[in-house]
């Protein structure tokens, strides 16, 4: 019987190449953990995680069950956040990959915490940069899903 395994996370320009490798061997170690894997994730268009999981699942072998948006848009038909729960859902187990800090440079909007983990009881707001995967990692917990935050950087 397969595991299907969700990985969510920030998206290319929140990554610097040391971020960027270590999140690819956070993303390798937990496709390699067991056998049977299908990778469950959502093709975000920016890159980021989700395109590296794919990558790697790619290399791997490993079957893929990607989520894509039809719109880029939270609230749109099938956009994010119908994404994101869909992701949340249909995987066994939830792993979130995010960076700590933004790159130097970074010209995106900034937040001073996480405010998804602000609502997570005994997580730390200020343990990462906030993301959209954190969010669809509170929904998979939410929905009794084991849920694992992997920090790089």
């Amino acid at each position: 019987m397969s595991t299907r395994i969700g990985i969510v996370g920030h998206a290319q320009d929140k990554f610097v190449l040391e971020t960027e490798n270590a999140a690819r061997d956070v993303i390798r170690g937990i496709l390699t953990s067991r056998p049977d894997i299908v990778l469950v994730s959502g093709r975000c268009p920016l890159g980021g995680v989700d395109i590296f999981a794919e990558e790697i699942a790619d290399v791997l072998g490993i079957s893929k069950e990607i989520k894509v948006p039809k719109t880029h848009s939270w609230d749109g038909e099938y956009g994010y956040k119908a994404r994101n729960l869909d992701i949340a859902r249909c995987s066994d187990e939830v792993h979130v990959v995010l960076v700590k800090e933004y790159p130097p440079g970074y010209r995106g909007r900034l937040f001073a915490m996480c405010y998804h983990c602000a609502r997570r009881p005994g997580a730390d707001p200020r343990g990462h940069i906030k993301s959209g995967g954190c969010w669809t990692g509170m929904q998979a917990l939410n929905l009794g899903k084991t849920v694992e935050w992997h920090i790089v950087g």
